[in-house]
C-alpha cells in the first residue's frame, strides 16, 4: 500500500470518527434539552431520562447508518454487474467489428488480385 493510499484511508477513518462523534454529541444535546424541559423531575430522574434518550438516538443513528451502508453495497454490486455486462457486450461488439474489417480487407485483397490477374 503506498503512502497516498494510506493517507486517504486514514483521512476516511478520521472523517468517520468525527462524524460519529458529532452524531453522539448531537444525540446527547437533544436528550439534555428534552429531559430538562420535563417539569417536576429531580436532577437524577432527568439524568436517567437523558441517558436513555441519548442511547436511543445513538442506536437510531447506528441503524440508519447500517441501512445506508447496506444500500450502498447493493448499488455497488448492481453497478459492478452492469459494468461487467457492458464490458462483455463491448468486447463482443469489438470482436464482430474486427472480424468484419478483416473480412473486408480479405475481400479487397482478393478483388484486387483477381483484377490484376485478369489483365
Amino acid at each position: 500500500m503506498d503512502a497516498s493510499h494510506e493517507a486517504a484511508l486514514g483521512l476516511h477513518q478520521l472523517e468517520g470518527y468525527l462524524y460519529q462523534e458529532a452524531s453522539r454529541l448531537e444525540a446527547h444535546r437533544k436528550a439534555r434539552d428534552f429531559a430538562w424541559e420535563l417539569p417536576g423531575l429531580t436532577t437524577d430522574q432527568r439524568l436517567v431520562i437523558e441517558q436513555a434518550y441519548a442511547h436511543e438516538q445513538e442506536e437510531n443513528a447506528r441503524q440508519v447508518t447500517r441501512r445506508i451502508a447496506e444500500r450502498i453495497q447493493q448499488v455497488e454490486a448492481q453497478y459492478a454487474a452492469r459494468h461487467r455486462r457492458r464490458t462483455r457486450e463491448m468486447a463482443i461488439a469489438m470482436g464482430v467489428v474486427t472480424l468484419g474489417l478483416i473480412g473486408l480487407c480479405i475481400a479487397v485483397i482478393l478483388g484486387m488480385s483477381a483484377g490484376s490477374a485478369a489483365r
